[in-house]
């Protein structure tokens, strides 16, 4: 009862859906937390979290994962670089372009839109950037703008040598012209304050936060975001939430990849459900096969039939700074095979130990490695297969999906994904990871 107590705590204050982050995360957090406050009793610790802020904001630090990096998913700045020179600069002469990052985690994101701003061409007093997040920690690393190896995940990084210094320890500094481009602001979406008083955005970056939220939480966010967005104005949401309901007003923008939406001047009513392109893609021999495996209780990543870890980047070359940079190209985007699933010593344990039919010390295996390395997809894809062998179809759904969100072409935990999403019925969740997986495939 205590702990579900904490976790409708965490709903109230930060809209937290437990089950999106898994229970054991929270219990983690709970534990790391009382042994900090030197504390052993759960309702002693329960009663400090409803009776004093600070904790309550120091718990919210350690279960909120700051996972992001430069240029993560590229295609919302290649879109936002289109659409900032070839539609927005021409209609608004002597403006600036005005742009919200939320939330904006360690800055890798707010910071990205700036340098793609500025590699398209723009002149630095034609646009401004906020910033906002709820946690502190995050904001105080983004202000100092100093990243290391973690935060440059692309192929292409000619941008780092433009735009950020190199440090010891394989650090880098990033440009104070850049960083004066991005203003930072504490705060939490959820509450009913929240940038009020702020001049409407003409484009607003919520990517791979509603999927955390509970259903309230969702409907009060989008809320806040048709206020603070102009007309026609441009709203980015996260691959994994492009099926998320809009109010009707919000049309899906025709570019792959880009999960970017237009808000028009049709008047607000009942949220309807965003309009999806048609896929071809057919899963039913997969699904037998899925289902052979499953029979056979073989749940190595390595037998899965046919399917292989693929990975889809862009090697993409951003114009040189000083010359006359144009617009960031567009290019397919094709899967290629991964060279090799991450490993350790304990992954490799949980897959032994799962073949040999010890489910129960193999998820206890996985999950132990994901509490000291919560960002590795690949562990939560395998702990994913083992909760299908057990017959936990929700646990599986939500390893699998935590996996496709640190990364987002994780073929083999798309694959799950889809299929279990289907098996339970949901055919428009179903449908749009088909999708993405169709995209990967062309």
């Amino acid at each position: 009862m205590t702990q579900a107590a904490i976790e409708a705590l965490l709903r109230q204050k930060i809209g937290l859906d437990a089950m999106t982050v898994g229970s054991n995360t929270i219990t983690r957090a709970v534990n790391r937390r009382m042994a900090d406050c030197g504390l052993t009793d759960l309702n002693i610790y329960l009663t400090k979290l409803q009776t004093s802020p600070p904790e309550l904001e120091e718990l919210i630090e350690t279960v909120v994962i700051p996972e992001t990096w430069f240029f993560r998913d590229r295609e919302p700045f290649v879109f936002l670089s289109r659409y900032a020179i070839s539609e927005w600069l021409p209609q608004n002469a002597g403006r600036a372009l005005r742009v919200l990052s939320l939330p904006c985690s360690t800055g890798e994101e707010p910071y990205s839109i700036a340098i793609a701003l500025l590699e398209a061409g723009l002149n630095p007093i034609n646009f401004s950037i906020d910033a906002a997040d709820i946690s502190k920690v995050a904001l105080k690393k983004a202000a100092r703008g100093v990243y290391g190896k973690n935060s440059f995940r692309s192929k292409n990084l000619d941008f780092r040598d433009r735009y950020f210094t190199g440090l010891a320890g394989d650090l880098y500094q990033l440009n104070e012209s850049v960083r004066r481009k991005v203003n930072f602001i504490h705060g939490n979406i959820l509450d009913s304050y929240f940038l009020f008083g702020q001049l409407p955005y003409d484009a607003i970056f919520c990517r791979n936060v509603l999927i955390y939220f509970d259903q309230p939480g969702r409907t009060q966010t989008v809320e806040l975001l048709n206020r603070l967005l102009k007309p026609a104005g441009i709203l980015f949401l996260g691959h994994s939430e492009s099926g998320q309901k809009l109010p009707p007003k919000f049309v899906s923008v025709r570019h792959s990849l880009a999960f970017a939406y237009r808000k028009t001047d049709i008047p607000d009513s009942p949220q309807v459900q965003v309009k999806k392109e048609q896929t071809n893609i057919s899963y039913s021999r997969m699904v037998r096969e899925f289902k052979h495996v499953e029979n056979t209780q073989n749940i190595r990543s390595d037998k899965l039939p046919s399917i292989h870890s693929k990975s889809s980047t862009s090697d993409r070359k951003y114009p040189i700074e000083g010359k006359n940079s144009g617009i960031l190209p567009v290019r397919a985007i094709a899967p290629k095979a991964d060279s090799g699933k991450s490993t350790s010593p304990d992954l490799d344990a949980a897959r032994h130990l799962a073949d040999r039919g010890q489910l129960q010390e193999a998820a206890k295996l996985c999950e132990t490695y994901l509490s000291q390395n919560r960002t590795n997809a690949d562990a939560y894809v395998l702990l994913g297969q083992i909760y299908q062998a057990t017959g936990d179809r929700q646990q599986a759904e939500q390893s699998f999906q935590k996996a496709t969100y640190l990364k987002p072409d994780h073929y083999e935990g798309l694959i799950h994904l889809a299929l279990l999403k289907e098996e339970r019925g949901d055919r428009v969740g179903a449908a749009i990871v088909r999708q993405r997986i169709q995209r990967m495939e062309k």
